[in-house]
């Protein structure tokens, strides 16, 4: 029932946020008609100066065409990526702070995901289960945008030039870029989020956070904590996350006769669970170094150094700390996502 709320929050939410978004899409896809109407000036021009080359002509019509559909789509999936993203932070943020809390804070070793929100909110107050929300809030937008935007284009490249019968092949590698893209962002945003979920005493806002790290450390320093876990834990997870994101509702949709509603919901669900968990050891490792005060060595900030010393204390077990939790967020998260893109992408006028 709380998923459910969850979700349904969530989707509210997004669907006044892509009515707002209809005036952003608007000015967008002017500048991209603007874009297309200068392409098609140039393609004249060329005609005019070889009209026998017939080919050539041929050839600079389709590119203008497919530039303006690009763009147009590209657009969309920016917008719509936009509102699923905000959805999705607000829906997942609770139980994000319980994975965090589980991965990287030994007081809550041993306690359930319910546990570690129970006991979170007796001693800290409720208020506490979001914080480190804002920074992600503020930048879901940008990265989940990033990532529909970039997986979109991705795949119809890949459409393009390895065929569209392809589609399986085109969705997961598009998706394998789209997460290799948003890495290093991501990471950053991670980093300054898990350093706010596990403070207990002091308190510190996101921006002087972050300003604070850069100060002490530089930008490199300051933000690359994890990246390397963060990369082995993006990229292939963003191809399976579509693909089986495509396949699971196009199941419910043919197979089960669903209403695209459920189905949609449902697959970005499932979608979620599935890319996460097969990757969890990685999140388990990047949440650990990211976790750890700005005094700790770059020797201590390795990912080999956490897994193996997390192996030796915990055995196998380290590598699956807070899974449960992690689960129960993606589910939540990405079945908001997903449903408001959808929704998001409903609510836009279609390029032209």
């Amino acid at each position: 029932a709380c998923i459910c709320t969850l979700t349904a929050a969530a989707g509210v939410a997004a669907a006044e946020a892509a009515a707002a978004a209809a005036a952003a899409f608007a000015a967008a896809e002017a500048a991209v008609a603007a874009w297309a109407a200068a392409g098609a000036a140039v393609a004249s021009a060329a005609m005019v100066d070889a009209p026998t080359t017939s080919s050539a002509s041929s050839a600079a019509s389709v590119a203008m065409e497919v530039a303006a559909l690009a763009g147009s789509e590209a657009v969309r999936d920016f917008v719509a990526g936009s509102a699923g993203g905000m959805a999705g932070i607000l829906a997942g943020q609770p139980l994000d702070t319980a994975k965090t809390r589980l991965q990287a804070m030994s007081r809550f070793e041993g306690s359930t995901t319910w546990g570690v929100l129970r006991d979170t909110a007796r001693l800290e107050g409720p208020r506490v289960l979001y914080r480190g929300m804002s920074f992600p809030f503020c930048s879901a937008g940008l990265l989940n945008a990033l990532v529909f935007c970039t997986q979109g284009l991705s795949e119809r490249a890949l459409s393009a030039s390895l065929g569209s019968d392809r589609a399986r092949l085109n969705g997961f590698l598009g998706g394998c870029i789209a997460g290799l893209v948003q890495s290093p962002l991501v990471n950053a945003v991670e980093l300054v989020k898990i350093q706010r979920q596990v403070q207990f005493d002091r308190l510190t806002g996101p921006v002087a956070l972050l300003r604070h790290r850069v100060a002490k450390l530089g930008w490199i320093q300051a933000c690359s904590p994890g990246l390397s876990s963060t990369v082995l834990k993006e990229c292939p997870s963003y191809g399976v996350y579509f693909l089986v994101y495509e396949e699971a509702k196009h199941f419910g949709e043919a197979r089960l006769a669903w209403h695209s509603v459920p189905a949609t919901v449902a697959a970005g669900g499932l979608a979620g669970c599935v890319a996460l968990g097969m990757v969890h050891p990685a999140d388990v490792v990047k949440s650990n170094i990211q976790a750890l005060p700005m005094e700790a060595t770059a020797a201590e900030r390795t990912a080999w150094k956490v897994a193996r010393d997390g192996l030796a204390r915990e055995g196998l077990s380290f590598f699956l700390r807070g899974f449960s939790a992690a689960m129960q967020r993606a589910f939540v998260m990405n079945a908001a996502i997903f449903g408001s893109y959808e929704l998001a992408l409903s609510c836009l006028p279609h390029g032209r």
